[in-house]
């Protein structure tokens, strides 16, 4: 009994670090794609994605799970958000 209750602790304490590295993992993919997909995007915003995203892969090099799905979700928060003119950046 004393196992299995040993085997559910570590599989709960170990789950968030496995969380961190999916959203660091699948945000910067999900931004690869985005950044592929998007017909144009204005130079400053292009500039400020692009800086996220090597803060993203930085702070995933450095071992900063957290950050990295941070700037990760940041960028494609720029890139989704609508334009000054009232459009998607996608559009």
């Amino acid at each position: 009994m004393k196992r299995v209750s040993m085997f559910v602790i570590a599989a709960v304490l170990a789950a968030p670090a496995f969380a961190a590295d999916d959203l660091c993992t699948v945000n910067l993919q999900k931004l690869d794609n985005a950044m592929t997909t998007k017909p144009v995007v204005a130079e400053p915003l292009k500039q400020q994605v692009e800086e996220a995203k090597k803060q993203a892969t930085d702070a995933q090099a450095a071992g900063d799970l957290k950050t990295c799905g941070t700037h990760a979700q940041r960028a494609l928060q720029l890139l989704n958000a609508p334009s000054e003119d009232g459009n998607s950046a996608d559009s």
